[in-house]
């Protein structure tokens, strides 16, 4: 028969065990929670972090000269938007672009800029219980009402509009300025442009065919006015649509803006052919 003391000493060595263990849990869910707050940033009222987003991805749409043909239709425009959607991580912005008639870049503005706040599906308990209703409502925002945030941007983009000019290099250098020179990113970031890539000002014009030649746009004055560069972190994805009144789209197109965003420091870069 155990003795009074041999006894308490058992009793003592559980309450020693649960003790630690109660600390154990309190150490793991406190550091859980330190951990979380340090890497879950402040979202403001479009669901990006206070700091900056992680990355950008930024969509330019060429609206130019669109009063001829519909080079994209709205049902398409829809598909290839929501497909980049779901390409864009967590705390990284969204921006669509329009590019009309704006040689000089001085009036560029997105139409719409949205960052993906990320999804409350993919969150742990402990996460999920840290969500403020702001926060989910943004997550529900991106998730389950993305489609009624872009159909009014796609009404605009499908607007019909002529333009003396197609300022490619504009844009692109505009965006590289607004979106991606003072960034500091976490993730890669994304150019996607949709367009003939029939870069047309008073400048320089791809409709004088000779002028489809890297190796002669580079000696040019206009070339050194419109450089930019995308400091090696841009992923760009390139989609090339034929007008319905012209052979666009060839290789000597793909050709040059190959060449031309190799100049340029580009990470990555992919060129899709896409209409009619």
């Amino acid at each position: 028969m155990p003795d009074f003391d041999d006894e308490k000493q058992n009793q003592d060595a559980k309450g020693t065990k649960l003790y630690l263990f109660i600390l154990l849990l309190i150490m793991t869910i406190g550091g859980w929670l330190i951990y979380n707050n340090i890497n879950t940033p402040k979202l403001n009222s479009k669901g990006c972090p206070v700091k900056g987003p992680h990355s950008e991805h930024v969509v330019l749409f060429d609206q130019t000269d669109t009063v001829k043909d519909k080079p994209i239709v709205a049902k398409d425009a829809k598909l290839f938007l929501e497909k980049i959607k779901t390409e864009v991580p967590q705390y990284s912005r969204l921006s669509i672009y329009v590019i009309k008639n704006d040689p000089e870049g001085k009036n560029i503005e997105p139409i719409i800029s949205v960052c993906n706040p990320g999804d409350e599906k993919n969150l742990g308990f402990f996460e999920k219980s840290g969500i403020t209703l702001t926060v989910k409502k943004y997550m529900e925002n991106w998730e389950e009402n993305f489609s009624k945030i872009i159909d009014p941007v796609i009404v605009k983009m499908m607007d019909k509009t002529t333009s003396p000019t197609s300022p490619i290099f504009e844009m692109v250098n505009a965006v590289s300025i607004n979106s991606f020179k003072h960034s500091k990113p976490k993730d890669i970031h994304k150019l996607i442009i949709f367009s003939d890539f029939m870069h047309h000002t008073d400048e320089y014009s791809f409709y004088d065919n000779s002028n489809i030649n890297f190796k002669k746009f580079k000696t040019t004055s206009y070339y050194k006015k419109v450089f930019t560069s995308l400091r090696d972190n841009v992923y760009v994805d390139l989609y090339c649509y034929k007008r319905f009144d012209n052979n666009q789209c060839g290789m000597k197109v793909e050709t040059f803006w190959n060449k031309y965003f190799q100049d340029i420091d580009t990470n990555k870069l992919d060129f899709h052919r896409i209409g009619s």
